[in-house]
């Protein structure tokens, strides 16, 4: 035996048995606790899962609650309604799984109104005949609604009416649509609570720890009156929140369409009998993408400010402050036969650049490099008056303005703009134009009419009458080259896109710009140019004087180019379907700089050009002016010089008499995509170069026929393009 189980070992062992037999003696009583304690806990245990057992299949009918859960929602929303698996427990009340709410009577279009992963109901009593409600859980809800004012206000009203002290949801994600547009998306879960108390509903939401830094946070908590839906009181706190989850409120607090941005502040919101509806808060801006207000094609890109906001029922004052500007707003809302708006603007900018310099067009490629300062104030009141809808008024002033850019420069601008209370007004603006003294001044009045469109929306047409005079000391025409090459190239542009897209004709006069402005309006602008300069290095042209004039809906512009008999002039009536637009150009010995045209890849640079041209064409926009466009011109290029081109010669042809200065005239008429030159001339002082002839041009390529005489040779040349080369024979 004690190979195997040696004695020292037994005897150690029933020494242990010993000790611990005695000390269950000593403490029988404790034992006897413990073992009490878990029979309690087996019974409690026992009970619980019988009880539920019990009210589970005896005591509440779950089938017959689901249906009674499903016609009720049914009944109230009139939407269909889906419960995946209704069940019960003690812990967690009656639970319903996978709930599905349609947007519509069925779910045909699988519009989906609500879904829920699991609702929890939690009773006032399992016993009673007709137990209530005590509080609702919704765990992780994704709830989609249409801009659907009657839904809302019953939903608003049930949690308000509705005995149930609290509602609870869990992780919640909110989508609201109005048509095609997002209004409320929340990317993040929420967890919002209401809870009923003395008469009181309060409100409280967050989606996570608003405490932890660098983290896109929100919260909010406020207090309802059960008995009045007027009467609440609402604190929200925001923290690098983009306001696409929330963009109906971020444009309501802006005032205008924010297309995005990163908000942190707060704001707090009061309504009772005694003061109404109060709303007060400071946001700041982040990053921000907003579209300008009466400019929809422009916006702020990347924008940082604060705003600072009061609301009342019939008020809203905003104040916008920058690092270099302060821009204060005030919308007055006022009732007599109808609400009539009374709007003021206040703004003091000590650097422009602050803001131009996020300013671009909607393809975020054209920016405004504006600078200098700005400050003023406009009041415009609406009077009721349907010939006078509107009284504006108010000062404009600005100083050291600067355009900085590649197609027109502006420096040391001073802009006076006096709107005065009779709706007349005073300007004055003295700049340097392309580094010239330039002065406009001039005077006028505008009243503004209402009207109302077929929809029954209304539009406030203009009429005016102003007088206008520019004048500057010298203006030099190949400055301006930049800013016609940007409209020829948007032209072109715009005309292809309407041949390749097939984009119907918009009529002139249904659009905005004709409606709002041009409809009843009379401006006579008189221009003064000391001393004309055709490009810099040229000699002055002399004075020239000019004319721009807008009455009857037909505009005119004639302007003198100089000494030399040279203008250019455009007409056009545009106060129809279809409006008729005429440009005329008389250039006599006008002098010039750069090649004229390229004639088969060789350019052709005169030194004094004659020009008579004609364009007619009728149109609402480019592409139909352009198509129904009627072209003809004389011209006559002095003093030739060829520079470097692609000339191949074949046969015998001196070339040499071309080397030399020598003139050349056409007459040119467009029939479609085609130009016909007829009358071709081309000559030479000493007489070695004497041809006529005719030709045309397709796309920039020139093709001609001539017959005479080049250096001692007279005979019959061509000059065309043949394998993409320039070929004379």
């Amino acid at each position: 035996m004690d190979r195997f189980f040696p004695t020292h070992r037994f005897l150690e062992w029933k020494q242990n048995l010993e000790f611990l037999l005695n000390r269950i003696r000593e403490n029988k009583r404790v034992l006897f606790s413990f073992i009490a304690l878990g029979f309690v806990f087996f019974l409690f245990i026992l009970s619980y899962y019988g009880l539920e057992f019990y009210l589970r299949n005896y005591r509440i009918p779950l089938v017959k609650l689901r249906k009674v859960v499903a016609a009720t929602i049914n009944q109230e929303l009139g939407k269909a309604v889906d419960i995946g698996v209704l069940d019960f427990s003690l812990r967690e009340g009656l639970i319903i799984e996978d709930l599905v709410v349609s947007n519509e009577e069925d779910f045909s279009f699988n519009d989906h109104m609500l879904k829920v992963k699991k609702v929890t109901f939690r009773l006032s009593s399992y016993f009673k005949e007709s137990p209530t409600v005590e509080r609702i859980d919704f765990y992780s809800p994704q709830l989609v609604l249409n801009e659907d004012t009657s839904l809302r206000n019953r939903l608003i009203e049930y949690a308000q009416t509705s005995r149930i002290k609290d509602i609870r949801f869990h992780d919640a994600k909110l989508t609201v649509k109005k048509s095609d547009t997002t209004l409320v998306d929340w990317k993040e879960g929420w967890d919002i609570d209401l809870i009923r108390k003395n008469k009181r509903l309060y409100l409280k939401y967050t989606n996570g720890w608003f405490w932890v830094p660098n983290t896109t946070r929100i919260k909010g908590e406020g207090e309802f009156s059960e008995s009045n839906l007027n009467e609440y009181q609402f604190e929200f706190f925001w923290k690098n929140y983009p306001s696409e989850e929330a963009i109906l409120l971020t444009n309501y607090l802006f005032g205008a369409n924010v297309q995005s941005a990163v908000l942190s502040g707060g704001g707090k919101i009061t309504s009772n009998p005694n003061t109404g509806f109060v709303m007060d808060g400071e946001v700041e801006f982040e990053n921000s993408f907003i579209i300008i207000p009466f400019f929809e094609n422009y916006l702020l890109e990347g924008f940082r400010f604060r705003e600072k906001f009061h609301f009342t029922e019939n008020l809203e004052e905003r104040e916008f402050i920058g690092n270099e500007f302060q821009i204060k707003s005030q919308v007055l809302s006022q009732m007599a036969k109808e609400t009539l708006l009374f709007r003021k603007i206040e703004f003091q900018i000590g650097a422009l650049e602050d803001i131009f310099e996020h300013v671009t067009d909607i393809s975020g490629f054209v920016r405004f490099p504006l600078f200098g300062e700005l400050r003023g104030g406009i009041e415009l009141k609406e009077t009721g008056e349907k010939n006078k809808w509107f009284s504006l008024s108010g000062e404009l002033n600005g100083s050291e303005i600067k355009l900085d850019s590649s197609l027109v420069q502006i420096e040391n601008a001073k802009l006076s703009l006096k709107l005065k209370p009779n709706q007349e007004w005073d300007l004055n603006l003295d700049a340097e134009i392309f580094g010239k003294p330039s002065h406009l001044v001039g005077s006028g009045s505008s009243e503004w009419s209402r009207s109302k469109k077929i929809d029954g929306s209304y539009y406030y047409p203009m009429t005016s009458k102003s007088k206008l005079n520019f004048q500057t000391t010298e203006l030099t025409a190949n400055d301006w080259k930049p800013l016609y090459e940007d409209w020829k190239k948007e032209t072109l542009e715009e005309i292809r896109e309407r041949q390749e897209k097939l984009i119907p004709e918009e009529y002139f006069y249904q659009t905005k710009l004709y409606k709002y402005f041009l409809e009843s309006m009379n401006l006579d602008l008189g221009i003064y140019i000391t001393n004309f300069y055709p490009y810099r290095g040229a000699k002055s042209l002399g004075e020239s004087k000019g004319n721009f004039t807008v009455k009857d809906g037909r505009f005119n512009f004639n302007l003198g180019l100089g000494n030399v008999d040279s203008k250019v002039s455009m007409v056009s009536y545009f106060a129809s379907k279809t409006p008729n637009f005429s440009l005329n150009l008389l250039l006599k010995e006008y002098p010039w700089s750069e090649p004229w045209m390229v004639m088969c890849g060789t350019e052709l640079k005169p030194t004094n050009v004659s020009m008579d041209f004609s364009f007619n064409s009728i149109g609402s926009d480019y592409y139909m002016l352009h198509k129904d466009a009627r072209t003809s011109y004389f011209l006559k290029l002095f003093g030739i010089n060829l520079k470097d081109g692609d000339l191949i010669v074949k046969g015998s042809v001196d070339l040499k008499p071309l080397q030399s200065p020598f003139d050349m005239e056409f007459t040119l008429n467009r029939y479609s995509d085609l130009d016909y030159l007829s009358d071709v001339v081309v000559t030479s002082g000493s007489g070695a170069i004497d041809l006529k002839g005719y030709g045309n041009n397709k796309n920039g390529n020139y093709q001609m026929t001539v017959y005479g005489l080049i250096g001692e040779t007279r005979g019959n040349y061509s000059i065309s393009e043949e394998e993409n080369k320039c070929v004379f024979k």
